[in-house]
């Protein structure tokens, strides 16, 4: 019987063409909309985590401590201060390399085109370890006049190996630095650059001295950079301890501390919440859907309310009419959430290549988790919707329902 049935409901929805289109739209729009943002944001959030994680190994710590050096407050890490944050890094392993850094800003002239740079100044060891790996052409700089710059800060201003940018020393003398080097941009420098055309520049601590000055032979911040990221916790605890004192007194904190591990997390916590905006906002197209589809059925309902009675008065339960109308909502929105998935999966990959130039995320489970996820939205709404008709079909009595025109 419970195939009669199902065999009704299809007719039913053969009848009634147009109806049953309309019906569908809406739930294909919503499961569209909710299914294409979700393929977008999770595939972008598995590609902003799969970039963090590659460059994810490394502390970062600046000094907060005040120190007064003739007559001035300045705040900067001494070689004292190096020293006590190797002692607390090797407590934990030995595997890790210091990186001493200072950065500062500078106008430089590379040809005619004029630009804002962020120089760098880091410690050998340092650029070895940071940049050594990231390297596109060239070797590393080992003098004062010798840099590293990012690729596509080189592609836009037609740069390379051997060519010259000018500038001025700490002295305000004309100086001629040379590009040495070049490297592709790693999450670490996109987000130092803030700006695509601000020019970025590597090069030795004698390099940035001989730029800026010696900075009061202190330095700005220094690296603890490992292999294993997974050390790093631990490392950051050791630092704190050691430089910090107790974890719930920060008044007589001398350093801050970032784990470049740790910004996976706060970001996921931000996307994550997008992630709720994202599907909030999808979601009404189809509370939009759910509201016709109620109104569609009760329009079926009344208009079929003598064949209801005459099916009644033949001996079909309540519960096979509230099949009835059930299995009608449910191959509305199974079809309906069908079309929407395929939609999604067209539109989907065709947006995530665009931002990241990779198809491979599709194939991510958090990606492709939302294929079922949407048939199931589909159907569910359908069918809750379709719950309320279906009662009021199966309750009508057969006596009066026979006798409606």
């Amino acid at each position: 019987m419970s195939s009669m049935v199902f065999s009704l409901a299809l007719r039913n929805l053969k009848l009634n063409k147009f109806r049953t289109i309309l019906s569908m739209v809406g739930i294909i729009i919503g499961v569209f909309t909710i299914c294409a943002l979700g393929m977008v944001g999770a595939g972008l959030q598995e590609n902003i985590n799969d970039t963090i994680a590659d460059s994810a190994n490394s502390l970062m710590i600046s000094s907060i401590e005040e120190k007064h050096i003739d007559g001035r407050v300045v705040r900067g890490l001494s070689d004292k201060d190096i020293n006590d944050i190797e002692s607390a890094v090797k407590s934990v392993s030995t595997n890790y390399t210091i990186a001493k850094a200072n950065s500062g800003y500078k106008n430089v002239k590379a040809g005619k085109d004029g630009a804002y740079a962020m120089v760098l100044g880091v410690s050998d060891e340092g650029l070895a370890k940071a940049l050594g790996e990231n390297l596109e052409a060239g070797t590393l700089p080992k003098s004062p006049g010798s840099i590293v710059i990012l690729s596509e800060y080189a592609e836009r201003h037609n740069l390379h190996v051997n060519s010259r940018i000018s500038t001025t020393n700490a002295l305000g003398e004309p100086t001629t630095l040379r590009v040495v080097g070049i490297m592709e941009a790693t999450t670490m420098t996109t987000m130092m650059s803030m700006s695509q055309d601000l020019c970025m520049v590597f090069g030795t601590l004698d390099l940035y001295r001989n730029l800026l000055g010696s900075h009061d032979n202190l330095y700005g911040m220094c690296m603890v950079i490992v292999d294993d990221p997974y050390l790093l916790k631990p490392m950051e605890n050791a630092i704190e301890r050691k430089m910090n004192g107790k974890a719930y007194k920060d008044s007589d904190d001398k350093v801050t501390i970032t784990n470049s591990f740790d910004t996976i997390d706060s970001l996921n916590d931000v996307l994550d919440m997008i992630s709720i905006f994202r599907i909030a906002l999808s979601s009404i197209s189809l509370v939009v859907a759910a509201v016709a589809i109620v109104n569609v059925m009760l329009m079926s309902v009344k208009e079929r309310t003598r064949e209801i009675g005459i099916l009644r008065s033949i001996g079909t339960f309540k519960r096979q009419i509230l099949q009835m109308f059930l299995y009608e909502a449910g191959i509305i929105g199974f079809i309906g959430a069908l079309i929407g998935v395929i939609l999604s999966c067209i539109a989907g990959p065709v947006v995530l290549y665009m931002m990241t130039d990779s198809l491979e995320l599709m194939l991510a489970p958090s990606v492709f988790c939302y294929i079922p996820i949407g048939i199931l939205i589909g159907v569910a709404v359908c069918v809750l919707a379709g719950l309320y008709p279906a009662l009021h079909a199966a309750n009508l009595n057969p006596v009066d329902a026979m006798a409606t025109d």
